[in-house]
């Protein structure tokens, strides 16, 4: 069994429920006997338990069930926006946790960013009356493509960070912990897994409006992050060849369009981080502000509604971070998908995060465990 083998197949345990060997044979594509010898040496290893069987009351022999051991010690998430950082340390059972945030530069100054990381993580390990080395893993959340392997691409995203290696920054100081690093939306799609509108559900598409459009997508109950790590960025979709130059290198991306939207619906303020002020606008009876909001959702939902014909996702969750989206901005998400998915698609529930920025932390806690992992591949 190789490295690679062990750890796919780990991936479709999981900890809360067991499940049989035909269900793993469907997943993994392994015959029978082949699935049985990894199963095996696995329990042999301690890395899964095998559950007594129980008689169903049909014929035949009861089947095994399997589940992944529970990890143990401590877990720790570092999740950065381009403004903030948010620190989650968390028991494998969760009984014990603690969490921070602090506002920083996160783009423009990536030492004092890491540095505030460590403050919030030594502080939240001593509310937990932790010590470092209690850390078994650390996920760090980055505002950024993660490319293949698990490279942040921080190039016209993040400018300090371009040519720096956070995750070996990181190692210098907590050199026995295992660390991994995940995209922001996808840590905060994990989290909706976990805690917030996306519980119970398989198929989701997660969408955080603030500062930019990040996105993410949850197939199969399992994070999709594609071949090259670059799965679900709708915001950079060109909706307008003559529109204005995106942080990517490209011309009217729908990211770089709602932004100027919404700058220009607020006077210039702020982009999409006028969100909120638009929000206020449209509670305070302007209709003018319902109006932007409207067309923001529409463009929006377009898109979505084309990746829904192509995903056929059970829902659409939107973040809008710090404060929840205005039921005017859900409206036209909703209409821009009715625009652009096929009737029995177009239907599918847009709902609103009820978790925020608060996402990522806890995602990055699952991911940490291992909880939920990105989509297996062929073993």
């Amino acid at each position: 069994m190789t490295a690679a083998g062990r750890s796919r197949l780990l991936a479709l345990i999981p900890y809360d429920t067991a499940v049989t060997m035909a269900d793993l044979g469907r997943l993994s594509g392994l015959s029978r006997p082949t699935l049985a010898d990894m199963l095996h040496r696995l329990q042999a290893e301690g890395a899964v338990l095998c559950e007594p069987a129980v008689a169903s009351g049909g014929r035949g022999r009861p089947a095994q069930r399997w589940r992944r051991r529970p990890p143990q010690g401590m877990f720790a998430a570092l999740a950065f926006s381009r403004d903030s950082v948010r620190v989650r340390v968390a028991s494998s059972d969760d009984r014990v946790f603690a969490e921070r945030e602090a506002r920083v530069n996160v783009a423009l100054d990536v030492r004092g960013a890491l540095d505030a990381g460590r403050r919030l993580l030594h502080e939240c390990l001593a509310e937990a009356d932790s010590a470092t080395d209690s850390l078994t893993n650390l996920t760090l959340g980055l505002p950024c493509p993660i490319g293949d392997g698990g490279q942040p691409q921080p190039r016209g995203f993040l400018p300090d960070w371009v040519g720096f290696r956070p995750v070996e920054w990181l190692r210098d100081w907590l050199p026995d912990i295992r660390i991994s690093v995940e995209n922001d939306a996808n840590l905060a799609a994990v989290g909706e897994l976990v805690e917030g509108a996306g519980q119970g559900c398989r198929d989701l598409v997660y969408v955080k409006l603030a500062p930019g459009v990040g996105s993410a997508l949850v197939v199969g109950g399992r994070l999709y992050r594609g071949a090259a790590g670059y799965a679900g960025e709708i915001g950079h979709v060109q909706i307008n060849e003559m529109g204005h130059p995106c942080v990517c290198g490209a011309r009217g991306c729908l990211a770089m369009e709602l932004y100027i939207a919404a700058r220009h619906g607020t006077g210039g303020k702020g982009g999409l981080l006028a969100l909120t002020e638009l929000f206020r606008r449209c509670d305070a009876g302007d209709t003018a502000a319902g109006r932007v909001l409207g067309r923001i959702g529409g463009q929006m939902g377009e898109q979505l509604g084309a990746l829904a014909n192509m995903l056929d996702p059970e829902r659409i969750v939107i973040s809008t971070a710090d404060v929840p989206p205005h039921p005017a901005l859900l409206a036209g998400i909703q209409d821009g998908i009715h625009r652009t998915a096929l009737p029995p698609v177009g239907d599918l529930p847009v709902i609103p995060s009820p978790l925020g920025i608060r996402a990522e932390p806890l995602g990055g806690i699952a991911l940490a465990r291992g909880t939920y992992l990105t989509s297996p591949g062929n073993l």
